[in-house]
């Protein structure tokens, strides 16, 4: 079988199959897994064409033999055995309308179709009667115009075609607005899992669809949990950042309770299922997703808010043109000579263009909405871990004791925690690595304990690396002074221990560090009188020292992934226009509530779907070069009103002392919007 790799690492690769992965495929592709046991995990993505694979170090081959296995009748099979939804798409929005209009063209009798006519404008009509109440001279109100003079020269055919059109329109933007976040739950929903299930004592396999609650699941070492539930047996460590944003795993044991969407990063646990709906934290976030599009699809864009602005002069210019030449014909030629239809055409080439350059310089822009929020962005919120941190632990400062050196406890601990799989483990490695520590094998067999740490011996004598607990367990001495530190830095930082010969002999202090442009780019925002507010899950006390060194205006910390939308909400209901830039599946409401949703390059997939910008770059410096491509939009937009509006003038202003006929108003007029839209192109360097 034919694949294409797209990511690969030690004991995962994920790739692009020829084939569809429709849920009757996973569920194909899980009952032939149970052939293959080194192959752990099989993940089909949501756009149905990719696959990840997780496996034991070392059989990536299986993966290859296990695609070369499956029967490609059975594929074809299951590709078509799914069920179809009633899923809309454009063309049924399209063809429903074209159907209703020809099934009232051939049923409603001709003299009765004024009635039916009269009645689709009620729409049209309430929506500039509304206008009318907020003293807003708006687009509504001149397509009613324009409806109800067709209607009043007898044009019964135009008014029929533009109030089809504006129907049509307004259809597909509402489609358009939700289809998104429709399609993520549905997706969350139709995800397949294999799980292995305890009863009596006995292991089984059961696919995640079936599971009920009160089933017992077990999960391993580096298995994402899928169910809510109670921790019934066992111990480990859960890295919880998909909810908490935090990077430093929580220690689990029996009675706590664990969430969907987290990891086991060590140990196993039996978990009891507490609520059987796959993925709840997820669905849970989507909702409060849908409710914050439908809050958003509400708002008055500003570029319709110029169009609207602009409306004015058209009833001016018609209203003038006929009390001068008492000719109804050429007054409504201020119709095609108008102020909006330049802006209405050139922007959203002026926007294509912003995006395109944005691109180019690594960021990615989902539409033109969020360029119109950004100019009046006046408090941008920031999550912590992943966003101003960089996300990965790191060696902060170690602390040696008994005369040893930095390089020597540096090279006992690297040498143990090169075998072991996890973002401290690693921490500690790398740590050796940038200092140049080379560490050798000198250790004798090596016990790993779960969620607490690993044992082995050096020239004989017993050596403990890991937690606390793991230490006090194997009665390792720790001095009162020791003992003082310990107390004080743990509210700090992240602390690992290394004990030998039965004394501890170094403390490894442990945090995620700044990222180098984090403090120019929030100071340049304070310059800019920016509000700047912290949004953390992260402790009081370790956020104290990124605070030391920033003056945020506010800080929320140990805030959960509802309580991040509350806060965004109430920033907005105090009238703030808020940015908010995250990168975990805890930040995806709040971005989605978000005037302008932005996330990092390594953010989870669901904080994509929730976001309005992607930064490609790990880098903050993203919002300055944001910054700088909104500014220059707005630029083009002011040249482009300015013009408009000083061209139409004088086409105005010729039209009404008869210096050129309709016609030739209205190729200049198309003409001025022609060039209009060629500057828009070009604008930005």
């Amino acid at each position: 079988m034919k694949v294409t790799i797209k990511a690969q690492s030690k004991n995962r690769v994920r790739l692009e199959v020829p084939f569809r992965c429709t849920a009757a495929v996973q569920l194909y592709l899980e009952e032939e897994k149970r052939l293959f046991p080194e192959i752990m995990q099989i993940i089909c993505y949501k756009d149905e064409k990719h696959i990840a694979f997780t496996f034991e170090t070392g059989h990536e081959s299986s993966v290859y033999r296990f695609l070369d296995h499956l029967e490609v009748t059975t594929l074809n099979e299951k590709q078509r055995d799914f069920t179809v939804d009633d899923q809309v798409t454009p063309v049924d929005i399209v063809a429903s309308h074209i159907y209703r209009k020809l099934v009232a063209k051939v049923l409603i009798p001709q003299p009765l179709k004024i009635f039916w006519l009269l009645w689709k404008m009620k729409k049209f009509g309430k929506a500039a009667f509304e206008s009318v109440l907020e003293k807003k001279l708006s687009m509504s109100i001149l397509d009613f115009v324009a409806i109800v003079t067709s209607m009043a020269m007898g044009d019964h055919k135009t008014a029929d075609t533009i109030m089809f059109l504006l129907n049509l329109g307004d259809d597909l933007d509402e489609w358009s607005q939700k289809k998104s976040v429709e399609d993520l739950e549905k997706n969350l929903k139709n995800n397949i899992y294999e799980l292995w299930i305890e009863k009596d004592g006995e292991r089984f396999k059961k696919l995640s669809h079936q599971v009920e609650v009160g089933d017992v699941f077990v999960a391993t070492e580096g298995q994402e949990i899928y169910f809510d539930g109670t921790v019934v047996s066992g111990r480990g460590f859960l890295n919880e950042s998909s909810l908490t944003g935090e990077a430093f795993p929580v220690s689990k044991k029996i009675g706590d309770t664990v969430f969907a969407n987290t990891v086991v990063e060590q140990g196993e646990l039996l978990v009891k299922v507490t609520n059987a709906e796959q993925n709840s934290r997820l669905q849970q976030i989507v909702q409060l997703m849908k409710t914050s599009e439908l809050h958003q699809s509400k708002q008055q864009k500003q570029l319709l808010e110029k169009a609207d602005g602009l409306v004015k002069y058209n009833f001016i210019g018609m209203a003038v043109t006929y009390l001068l030449t008492r000719s109804v014909q050429k007054a409504l030629t201020f119709l095609l000579v108008d102020y909006s239809c330049a802006l209405k055409l050139s922007s959203p080439v002026t926007y294509l263009t912003a995006i395109k350059a944005a691109s180019t310089r690594g960021i990615v822009v989902k539409g033109s909405s969020s360029l119109d929020e950004y100019p009046m962005i006046d408090t941008y919120v920031f999550d912590k871990t992943g966003t101003l941190t960089t996300g990965v632990p790191k060696i902060q400062k170690i602390l040696p004791y008994l005369g040893y050196s930095e390089e020597e406890v540096l090279r006992i601990a690297a040498c143990l925690e090169e075998h072991i799989y996890h973002p401290i483990a690693s921490a500690v490695v790398q740590k050796a690595e940038d200092d140049g520590v080379e560490h050798e094998e000198m250790h004798g067999k090596l016990t790993h304990v779960a969620s607490k740490g690993i044992l082995s011996s050096i020239d004989g004598e017993k050596v403990v690396i890991g937690s606390l607990e793991l230490l006090n367990e194997h009665h390792v001495e720790i001095s009162e002074e020791q003992a003082r530190i310990i107390e004080e830095y743990t509210q700090w930082y992240h602390l690992l221990y290394l004990g030998y010969k039965g004394k501890l002999i170094a403390i490894f202090l442990i945090d995620t560090p700044l990222r180098p442009e984090t403090i120019e780019v929030l100071q340049s925002l304070k310059e800019r009188g920016k509000n700047i507010i912290l949004l953390t899950g992260d402790t009081k006390k370790r956020t104290e020292s990124i605070c030391s060194l920033i003056q945020f205006d506010e800080v929320y910390t140990e805030v959960k992934p509802e309580q991040k939308h509350q806060v965004v909400q109430d920033l907005q209901a105090k009238g703030h226009r808020v940015f908010m830039i995250g990168d975990g599946l805890n930040d995806s409401a709040a971005l989605s509530k978000a005037n302008v949703g932005v996330v990092m390059a390594s953010s989870s997939d669901i904080a994509r779907q929730a976001s309005d910008i992607v930064f490609l770059e790990e880098t903050l410096s993203g919002i300055l070069v944001l910054d700088d491509i909104s500014a220059q939009l707005q630029k083009q937009l002011g040249r482009n009103l300015n013009t408009t509006v000083w061209v139409n003038t004088s086409l105005m202003g010729l039209g009404l002392f008869n210096v050129l006929t309709p016609s030739t108003l209205a190729v200049f007029h198309n003409l001025t919007t022609t060039v209009i839209i060629g500057k828009s192109f070009t604008y930005i360097k």
